[in-house]
């Protein structure tokens, strides 16, 4: 696996980075291992990318008929003929060459013996290449022969309808490579975002707050996702392919003359060297860009959820200008991204041409000069023919096409590294809030709940709660009240464990909440809380959200019990009726009625109210309250509350100030002798008076 990784990306490494890019690409190859999950599609678009090099490298090698048709008159069986004709007379020169020699050896001297020597062994070379050749040559002469016409201008027809098939399979092979390429990466990004998006559910409230806005979230969920996809689809695509093609030609211009080849490549080192100072560059530009990104959309987000606000405020010049702020950050960091890949382009595009020019120098020398050596350099077997050296030449022309293609590979997979290691902290994340190894079952026939001595803080060194105590008998109503930020909504945040404490313990039934595995508890546990929560959807899918086999006729009796059911049938599409984005097409009153019936048919034995009432109308409030009255029956209820009509349900009451417990009672109790829950109910009766 690490081998064939390290193997995609050879074209664009050094071995002096190979150590240092294996810890930088770990997350990305994360992402690349997980593709391979889908080994049957990569194996095919493997064997496809294989049989493109090879039809590539094919058809380039076509130009070799071609030129000696159209310039020398002949067929593929002169041609034939004419290439042993030249060998057999390249080994007899050679032979008597050697003969002459070895004669000459006889009586030379010391020194040009030396030099004697040499030149035989470079003409017993010469044979054994010649001979290579008439064999190759006479391997492929029957076929030829048997199979081709004779004639010069049948056979230039006959070349290119092979090179017209031959590129029709290359564009099909083309296709089905680039489909499955594609559908590698988007199954495995499917993969990670399905996983990282469950992983963020699993996520606690808590956990949620550290990152860095809803807006980066998202980002990292689709767009960060994308960014990867993107990187193993150059990976197993483009990373593979293109160099498959660079090696056929390479092949194709070593069999023509390997030892012009080396001279042609001696600038890719250069080349390599340049590629590497800009990806580093590239790396920390695509990082910077995707945290402005991230920052953007959040700012978005927010401006368009709280667009009600914005303009109540008359701030829209405000957040268009915060708007304008982040996202020309953006645009600058695009635009250095984009400076960046265009000079990776460049240096491609400038190693291709230095390729060939080298080439085109040497090869033109060699051939119009009739050597075999460039200086003290051998840079042929043999001379040189005008056509080996045309079909060199475009063998290097077939090479800078994938080299072009290749020169934004790099930044490509930057940008999927710097995706991955936003992503996958995401993929890893272990929520704080676990079930146990071995939970016990919640007994839902004596939901007592107790509270003893809990502590928490949302922030080190800010205590939120200071030791409350409290015990919530089983089928018993408690009610708490207090001044803003004393905690009350805390205890119900802990309760439902979207966060744990720091220190004491929660309990229902007698057990500690944490011996339960999380979803049992809070599947006992009906909730209503003050920001009513609802989805861009149907009311009948909002109330039974939670219970989604619920049938409509016991949504419709949730809602009669919620009184909810007769502003729903005035509606035009009734139960169907769309609320809209957070329940907006609804007034507030409305959105909590509705909540108040999802938690009515769970039908849970512990029910959690935060403020359910707030927003009623007060005739509404008192047919709720009778409703109310009845549900809870039987069920240990625990709510928030300011309103004394709500207070009125309520078996005891828990009066809470600065995070501790001031008093606990019965209303009688309380107004006896707690002054601070005195002085509440007064500026409630002031309030409604």
């Amino acid at each position: 696996m690490n081998g064939l990784f390290f193997w995609l990306l050879f074209c664009q490494l050094t071995a002096a980075n190979a150590r240092k890019l294996r810890a930088h690409m770990k997350n990305l190859r994360r992402a690349l291992k997980m593709a391979f999950r889908y080994k049957w599609s990569i194996i095919c678009s493997t064997v496809c990318a294989f049989l493109i090099a090879i039809l590539w490298g094919a058809n380039i090698g076509g130009v070799l008929p071609i030129v000696e048709v159209v310039f020398k008159g002949n067929s593929l069986h002169t041609m034939i003929d004419e290439r042993i004709e030249r060998s057999e007379d390249a080994i007899a020169k050679a032979e008597a060459t050697i003969a002459e020699t070895q004669a000459e050896l006889k009586s030379a001297t010391a020194s040009q013996a030396v030099s004697l020597n040499r030149q035989i062994r470079l003409s017993e070379a010469l044979i054994d290449d010649e001979k290579a050749s008439i064999s190759r040559t006479e391997y492929f002469e029957p076929w030829v022969k048997n199979y081709t016409p004779k004639e010069p201008f049948p056979t230039l027809i006959l070349v290119f309808a092979v090179l017209f098939f031959g590129t029709v399979l290359r564009c099909l092979f083309l296709a089905i490579n680039m489909y499955l390429v594609t559908r590698v990466g988007q199954r495995t990004v499917l993969d990670i975002q399905d996983h990282v998006f469950r992983n963020t559910l699993r996520m606690e409230v808590e956990e949620i707050d550290e990152v860095n806005g809803t807006g980066d979230l998202i980002s990292r969920i689709r767009g960060e996702t994308a960014s990867i996809s993107r990187a193993i689809t150059t990976l197993l695509g483009k990373t593979l392919r293109e160099p498959l093609k660079m090696g056929a030609c390479i092949a194709g211009a070593a069999m023509v003359n390997w030892r012009l080849l080396l001279l042609s490549l001696v600038v890719v080192p250069v080349a390599g060297f340049v590629m590497l100072s800009i990806a580093k560059l590239t790396k920390r530009a695509h990082r910077k860009a995707v945290e402005e990104s991230a920052s953007l959309l959040n700012r978005l987000f927010q401006a368009v959820s709280y667009m009600r606000l914005v303009k109540a405020f008359n701030m829209q010049g405000h957040e268009h200008q915060r708007f304008r702020e982040t996202a020309t950050d953006v645009y600058r960091k695009q635009m250095r991204i984009s400076l960046f890949h265009a000079l990776g382009r460049t240096n491609s595009e400038i190693l291709g041409v230095a390729i060939i020019s080298l080439s085109a120098i040497a090869g033109s020398y060699l051939v119009l000069n009739g050597e075999t050596h460039l200086g003290p350099i051998r840079l042929a077997s043999k001379q040189m023919t005008p056509s080996e050296i045309m079909v060199f030449f475009a063998f290097l022309i077939g090479i800078s096409d994938p080299l072009r293609k290749m020169g934004d590979v790099y930044n490509m997979i930057q940008s999927g590294v710097v995706a991955a290691d936003r992503v996958f902290p995401l993929y890893d994340q272990v929520p704080d809030v676990r079930d146990p190894a071995n939970p016990k079952i919640i007994d839902t026939s004596n939901p007592k709940i107790v509270f003893e001595g809990v502590r928490f803080a949302y922030e080190e060194g800010t205590d939120i709660l200071k030791g409350v105590s409290v015990e919530v008998p089983a089928g018993k109503a408690l009610a708490i009240v207090g001044a803003n930020g004393c905690g009350k909504s805390t205890l119900i945040n802990l309760l439902l464990r979207f966060y744990d404490p720091a220190e004491g313990t929660v309990q229902i039934a007698g057990n500690n909440i944490r011996d339960y595995r999380v979803d049992d508890l809070r599947s006992a546990i009906g909730y209503v809380n003050q920001q009513t929560m609802l989805f861009n959807d149907s009311i009948a899918n909002n109330i039974r959200y939670g219970i989604p086999d619920a049938t409509l006729q016991q949504v419709m009796v949730a809602a009669r019990h919620a009184h909810a059911h007769d502003f729903i049938s005035d509606l035009p599409d009734g139960y169907e009726t769309q609320v809209g984005e957070h329940g907006g097409k609804l007034s507030g009153g409305q959105r909590q009625r509705l909540a108040l019936a999802r938690a009515i048919l769970k039908n849970a034995p512990i029910l959690v109210l935060d403020e359910a009432t707030s927003q009623i109308d007060p005739e509404s409030e008192r047919l709720i309250h009778r409703s109310l009255a009845d549900f809870m029956t039987g069920r240990t209820t625990v709510m928030i509350t300011h309103r004394v009509s709500t207070l009125d349900l309520a078996d005891t009451i828990l009066v809470m100030n600065e995070g501790q417990v001031v008093d606990c009672g019965t209303h009688a109790e309380l107004m006896l002798r707690c002054r601070p829950y005195q002085r509440l109910r007064a500026s409630q009766f002031e309030e409604a008076a």
